[in-house]
Parts: structure tokens; C-alpha cells; sequence
């Protein structure tokens, strides 16, 4: 049975690992995957598995720290109706080593892993859930 029939998902960090298994799982339940991530050659190739294997995947690249991207994208999936799910998958985990005071790899932690979580996907943003009362995970 395909719970997630005419629901679509949003996940982002969707070219490898959690992001690249959960657009597996969800596309299996029926839901139409939208993915995003800074490696547009992996999420075309993932795209290309899950419409292999009868799925709906459409891909839309994104740096999640690109604001104006982000919210071009919410919009325009608001536009076609909407998100039903929304996986907020997008990491970034450096090696810095405190004593190597490596702060702009901090920063970017911070901004990619915090930041853009609270402030990019939140309920007054065009990427929320349809109605509000969708799914949203970080």
C-alpha cells in the first residue's frame, strides 16, 4: 500500500547517506521526492534510480545556506501545490580541531547544521508543510 500517494517530500542533504536512503523509502510509499543537495550529479543519478523504478523525483540543487535559492524553490513548489514533508537533511561535519582555531569551518557548521534549520524552514517560510499540517523533520 502506498501511504504517501499524492504527497510530495521535500529532503535536502538528499545526495548521500540518511537524505539519499530516505528519498528511497519515501518514493516507495508513493510520495513524489524533491531532491536537493550541492551535488547535482548525485541527486540527477538518485533521480534517475527512483523513476527506474516507477517513482516521481524531481531535482532541485541547493546550497541550504543560499537563502534566496531556498526560498525560490519553497516558492515554487508552493506554487505546484506544495510540500507534504519536508526533511531537512543538509550537514556539514569538518574535522577542526580546536587548537587548529579553524573558526570559518565553525561557522559553516554552525550556519548548515543550526542556523538554516531554524530560521529557513520554519512556519512563515514558503517551504513549510501544505496548510501547516504536514511533516516537518531535522
Amino acid at each position: 500500500m502506498n501511504t504517501l500517494q499524492d504527497r510530495r517530500a521535500w529532503i535536502t542533504g538528499a545526495s548521500s547517506g540518511i537524505g539519499s536512503a530516505t528519498a528511497r523509502v519515501l518514493s516507495a510509499a508513493g510520495a513524489e521526492v524533491v531532491l536537493s543537495a550541492r551535488r547535482a550529479d548525485k541527486i540527477e543519478a538518485l533521480a534517475r534510480e527512483i523513476r527506474s523504478r516507477g517513482g516521481v523525483a524531481l531535482v532541485r540543487p541547493l546550497d541550504v545556506t543560499d537563502k534566496a535559492a531556498s526560498e525560490r524553490i519553497g516558492r515554487e513548489l508552493a506554487g505546484a501545490g506544495g510540500i507534504h514533508v519536508l526533511v531537512n537533511n543538509a550537514g556539514v561535519m569538518p574535522l577542526s580541531p580546536v587548537l587548529e582555531d579553524r573558526v570559518e569551518e565553525w561557522e559553516q557548521t554552525i550556519d548548515v547544521n543550526i542556523r538554516v534549520c531554524c530560521t529557513r524552514y520554519g512556519p512563515s517560510s514558503p517551504t513549510w508543510p501544505v496548510g501547516g499540517t504536514g511533516t516537518s523533520s531535522t
